[in-house]
């Protein structure tokens, strides 16, 4: 199941800034209800309190909270497609006049797509201003999350 934007931030301020906690839903709101917006202001520096980049990156929670989006986002893709394809094969089936069985359900994600997710958390947070080390450790976080999940 591919979790909201806001439940698999939330999971990983929890995991990668424990400390930030207590600020999460102020500070990742703007963020997760307009993340194009925000995204821009943060790369302006045009936030009224002078709160840019730097400081943003200072925190995790911004920065988690846009390569959230991207994670969902492209999981949600995959799933449609998925679920497209599954789809498409037992309308195929069914029309042969054969018994069909409903496919399982995906109860987890492959190796593949956790790669995939991986790389799009990497190249987004470090897209975004993170420093390579803390974008690696980021994007392992994202694909554990989702692998506790599943």
């Amino acid at each position: 199941m591919v979790p909201t934007v806001r439940d698999l931030a939330r999971e990983l301020v929890e995991v990668l800034a424990p400390e930030e906690l207590p600020t999460f839903d102020v500070v990742a709101e703007p963020y997760l209800t307009d993340p194009h917006r925000a995204e821009r202001r943060l790369r302006d520096h045009d936030d009224s309190m002078g709160f840019g980049v730097a400081d943003a990156l200072a925190m995790m929670t911004p920065v988690v909270a846009l390569v959230s989006g991207s994670v969902v986002t492209a999981l949600s893709d995959t799933l449609t497609d998925s679920m497209r394809s599954t789809g498409a094969k037992l309308l195929r089936k069914m029309t042969r006049k054969k018994p069909a069985e409903l496919p399982e359900a995906a109860s987890e994600w492959s190796a593949e797509q956790l790669a995939e997710v991986r790389e799009i958390a990497l190249k987004r947070a470090i897209d975004l201003g993170m420093k390579p080390a803390k974008a690696e450790t980021l994007a392992d976080a994202v694909v554990g999350a989702l692998v506790r999940r599943s």
